[in-house]
């Protein structure tokens, strides 16, 4: 029998199952066990809108609304197109596919199930407050509910941000989806990181070509991408070298400063195409009518061993990799 101080009801309660699964298909469906298993109080984390920007609140309830626990129900979940995920040894994650909502129901065990805390991180309210100051145009909603969740992931307990971390990948997908370069590179990055959910290969290269077109250093992850597929081994022979300095001419075209850089060391090093110090010369070269510090260190350095600068010797030749 349940007794203990948890109990927000005077319902004394078999508890229905020590297995947290099976528990929490009971406590789910049954409201007078929900009753008996709400700690009294029960810890709440829930995001508001505070001014422009999110705020996480956290605040000690008597009572829970029953409607908080709807979405525990899987037919009511199916009807919002939310998944219910039951994580060993004491959580339930609720969310939905798009970074919209999430919800983390939290579990102690005190001779039974009690349910301790709700954290719910979704950020709808906090756009539609966005929204009353601030017009976004499609896609950028999604890349800022993305940078908010990649921010509020530092509030969150790391088990928790596991959860925020995906709802940001998720917004960025979204964002990418409607036309957001931004946000195709923030989603490629985040995946990379580590810190969200891996996507395909081809689904990152997909995404870092789409953001290459508007934002030129986007390029420059891509080439690196062609070269090491987000395995960062200075020993690895580059994978895909032609799209790799492909991508990096494009990049530089576009007028990416880091796309030249790169090149300049590619021709000096001959890690990607055989060393060519001559075309190094010419690409520093190029960078230093940009960003005179950076580009004159590149200089100074092929300089100092000997390379002289040839008039004749450009760092993009026409089609060179195309």
């Amino acid at each position: 029998m349940h007794t203990g101080a948890f109990a927000s009801s005077s319902i004394d309660a078999q508890c229905p199952s020590d297995d947290f699964a099976e528990f929490v298909k009971v406590f789910a469906s049954q409201p007078e066990i929900q009753k008996a298993f709400i700690a009294s109080p029960v810890e709440e984390i829930r995001v508001v809108f505070d001014g422009d920007k999110p705020k996480v609140v956290k605040r000690k309830l008597k009572t829970l609304d029953a409607t908080e626990l709807s979405v525990l129900i899987p037919e009511k979940a199916g009807e919002s197109n939310l998944t219910i995920k039951v994580e060993l040894p004491n959580k339930v994650i609720v969310r939905d596919q798009v970074g919209g909502f999430l919800k983390i129901f939290v579990f102690k065990n005190d001779n039974c199930w009690v349910l301790s805390r709700v954290e719910d991180w979704s950020l709808e309210n906090v756009l539609e407050g966005v929204a009353r100051t601030e017009k976004l145009s499609p896609g950028e909603r999604e890349l800022k509910k993305g940078v908010w969740f990649d921010r509020l992931a530092n509030h969150a307990s790391p088990e928790s941000g596991v959860y925020l971390y995906a709802a940001a990948l998720d917004s960025y997908l979204a964002g990418a989806q409607q036309g957001s370069p931004q946000a195709a590179l923030s989603a490629a990055g985040i995946s990379l990181s580590g810190q969200a959910p891996r996507l395909d290969n081809t689904k990152i290269v997909d995404l870092l070509v789409a953001a290459s077109k508007s934002i030129p250093d986007a390029g420059v992850a891509l080439a690196n991408f062609y070269c090491d597929e987000g395995e960062y081994d200075d020993r690895r022979v580059c994978i895909n070298p032609q799209q790799s300095m492909a991508a990096l001419e494009s990049a530089a075209r576009r007028g990416s400063i880091d796309a030249l850089s790169q090149l300049g060391q590619v021709y000096e090093v001959g890690n990607i195409v055989p060393a060519d110090l001559s075309r190094a010369m010419a690409c520093y070269q190029e960078v230093q009518k940009m960003d005179s510090e950076s580009g004159t260190r590149g200089v100074e350095h092929l300089a100092a061993q000997g390379v002289v600068a040839d008039n004749s010797t450009q760092c993009l030749k026409a089609g060179s990799f195309r």
